[in-house]
């Protein structure tokens, strides 16, 4: 397995290991892949991982249509990244993938979706 794929799995099986998510994005950085080392870096700083429920499934929120204190605030994402989310099965304001791993590529899909629409994330 290569170190990629390692990173990958790891991150999978421990959403909220912000240190890892960090190598991930270095390792990124290191193999000319800058918009998904900017995608994972803006998850580190603002805490963001996947809901994980009771069934292994994975699920991001729409940050712009969810009532405050509802959901799981570090798996609520901006609405231009949510509305490029593929692959989820969708319900109301949020979107659930058979997988973790599955909930991060489109993550990351979404992101560089929304960057090239010409969406910021504003720090």
């Amino acid at each position: 397995m290569s170190i990629y794929q390692q990173l990958l799995e790891d991150v999978a099986a421990a959403p909220e290991d912000w240190r890892l998510r960090a190598v991930l994005a270095d390792w990124y950085e290191d193999n000319s892949q800058p918009h998904c080392a900017e995608c994972l870096r803006w998850m580190v700083r603002h805490k963001k991982r996947p809901y994980v429920g009771s069934a292994q499934r994975a699920t991001w929120f729409n940050a712009d249509t969810i009532s405050t204190g509802l959901g799981d605030p570090e798996s609520d994402v901006p609405g231009p990244v949510f509305d490029r989310l593929e692959g989820g099965k969708q319900v109301a304001n949020h979107k659930t993938f058979k997988s973790t791993r599955d909930a991060e590529e489109a993550f990351h899909h979404a992101w560089a979706g929304a960057r090239q629409g010409g969406w910021s994330p504003g720090e």
